[in-house]
């Protein structure tokens, strides 16, 4: 029987933040020094999700490097407190799977500018017809803006969940994101718990199809290389990217490596770098924890039965780093 790869057979594996902020609304460094910042730590990808303004950097794309066009929107909830310490927010990230999309959906030509972004507004194209979209801090509104920037041809990632206080009475409700950020690299810079696993399963639990991945949401150098996403495409072209980011052949981490994962004959393989062990997680009551006493391991297979709906890797390595992987779903899409 044919193996069927969760995780590309082909292509090569690149090193992504897709979580950025530069000086074009709150961040500290231009868009060119983060592309100079990152290329010089190994990474070849960066999606530039400035806050409320879509702004794409082709200029910054060549051989060895893609900018990903992106910008990141946010929902407060005003309506039940003014205190920001305990006001509860969505912040979703929007990824251009076309690099000649070039049109911000939902703006608002007055509110919504973080940093900068008042005086750089000027930079973004929008649909002038429309009126200024109020956001509402509803499931309703945030559903609505997700399914409706898929529909236009954005990627839609759920952001941070911990540092936005969200709990599972309110992110249950979301359904129409493509990835959950598994890993903030600035929420846990300051102190949260942005690892995200538990949210994961939940979301996975009730049917949704999620990618994994990972971002800095870098605003400096100190929040930056923290936890990233690996991509494993045919090349650095914008579409091979997307393409690759679309069919969720990616997975999050700050240091361990998937190598290979893939279903043949009813199990899951695995490969891996050095792990201290290598966690296989489904939806019902069945998983499978591979480790060796004193030692590492660096593949563990896995038995399928009829109640798992999707299954997941987590690896975790000697140094306490972790990956987590994009999950296999039972029904294959």
């Amino acid at each position: 029987m044919a193996k069927h790869y969760i995780l590309s057979e082909k292509g090569n594996d690149y090193k992504a933040n897709l979580h950025c902020h530069t000086t074009i609304s709150d961040g500290q460094m231009t868009p060119e020094e983060v592309k100079e910042y990152y290329m010089a730590h190994g990474y070849s990808i960066v999606a530039y999700s400035d806050h409320d303004l879509f702004v794409p950097h082709p200029e910054l794309c060549d051989e060895n490097f893609c900018a990903l066009n992106a910008y990141e929107m946010e929902f407060y909830d005003y309506e039940t407190t003014e205190d920001f310490n305990i006001m509860r927010t969505t912040h979703i990230n929007m990824i251009a799977l076309d690099p000649k999309l070039e049109i911000q959906p939902f703006f608002h030509r007055k509110r919504y500018f973080a940093g900068n972004g008042v005086h750089n507004k000027h930079l973004i194209k929008f649909d002038e017809s429309q009126p200024d979209f109020v956001r509402d801090y509803t499931p309703e509104c945030v559903n609505m803006v997700m399914r409706e920037c898929k529909r236009l041809g954005f990627f839609v990632i759920y952001n941070h969940p911990r540092w936005s206080l969200e709990n599972y009475p309110i992110y249950s409700k979301y359904d129409e994101m493509n990835a959950l950020e598994m890993m903030n690299g600035g929420s846990i810079v300051e102190g949260y718990i942005e690892h995200n696993y538990q949210i994961y399963d939940d979301l996975l639990m009730q049917g949704k199809k999620l990618f994994a991945i990972a971002g800095d949401d870098n605003h400096s150098k100190h929040d930056a290389l923290v936890c990233w996403t690996m991509i494993r495409a045919d090349d650095l072209s914008y579409e091979s990217v997307a393409k690759a980011l679309k069919n969720g052949n990616c997975y999050a981490t700050n240091g361990p490596l998937i190598k290979e994962f893939y279903e043949e004959d009813g199990k899951l393989f695995v490969k891996t770098s050095d792990a201290k062990f290598i966690t296989f997680s489904t939806n019902c009551r069945h998983a499978k924890n591979v480790f060796v006493e004193g030692g590492t391991v660096n593949s563990a297979e896995f038995e399928l039965n009829e109640y798992d709906k999707y299954v997941r890797v987590t690896v975790v390595a000697p140094d306490g780093t972790v990956a987590f992987s994009s999950p296999y779903f039972a029904d294959n899409t």
